[in-house]
């Protein structure tokens, strides 16, 4: 068993190859599922947890208290997600919200424009080929810039990652197997000690979220 965190650009194949690895590992697989989650212990529509999470990074320094309780729900909820000890997670910064917990791999999805740019407008078959550059080149420099403000760090830095893999060159299958042979390592194995330890990490994301209600 393993948990599993799949970072990745936009458009960038990070569902597909979630998708295939819990299916090869039949595991569940959340994305959205722990937004939504957060949203309910917020006791806010999912909508504006979403757009507040997603907001420019400038906005960010007027929301400080706002930002950490909304983390720290997102936070929570994966976290009670991983208790089990098996999971394939493709949603917002599981690099940086399971970091240093053990059994956990942190993956980094890479892939040319080109190809990010053909699944755009695949889905949009009235954007132009230079507005949908524009949209993924503006997404991506919002998603630096944010976790640079809220982690300070680099996404892009491979020492956040256990296993970087670029799409250009390795199929979606080939991806996949690669993944799921490194959760396979020994290094990853969720133990009973393990175990214990998420456990004892999602009860305390639980008693912050609770604490960060009050007053």
């Amino acid at each position: 068993m393993a948990i599993i965190t799949i970072s990745r650009g936009t458009l960038s194949g990070g569902r597909a190859v979630a998708e295939c690895l819990a299916d090869a590992l039949e595991y569940p697989c959340v994305g959205r599922e722990i937004l939504q989650e957060a949203a309910r212990k917020l006791g806010a529509p999912e909508e504006d947890l979403m757009g507040k999470l997603e907001a420019p990074p400038s906005r960010w320094a007027r929301l400080t208290q706002e930002r950490k309780r909304h983390l720290l729900a997102l936070q929570t909820a994966l976290a009670e997600n991983c208790v089990a000890g098996k999971l394939v997670y493709h949603g917002l910064a599981g690099q940086f919200l399971l970091r240093d917990l053990p059994g956990v791999l942190a993956v980094r999805l890479i892939a040319p424009l080109e190809m990010r740019v053909r699944a755009l407008r695949d889905s949009h078959h009235r954007m132009t080929h230079k507005a949908a550059e524009e949209f993924i080149h503006n997404v991506d420099e919002d998603r630096r810039r944010w976790v640079k403000l809220m982690y300070q760090a680099d996404v892009e830095d491979t020492s956040l990652y256990d296993l970087t893999i670029n799409l250009q060159s390795i199929s979606l299958d080939t991806a996949c197997e690669i993944i799921a042979e490194a959760a396979a390592q020994p290094q990853y194995e969720v133990t009973d000690d393990a175990k214990r330890e998420l456990e004892a990490f999602a009860a305390k994301c639980r008693e912050q979220l609770q604490g960060s209600g009050e007053g």
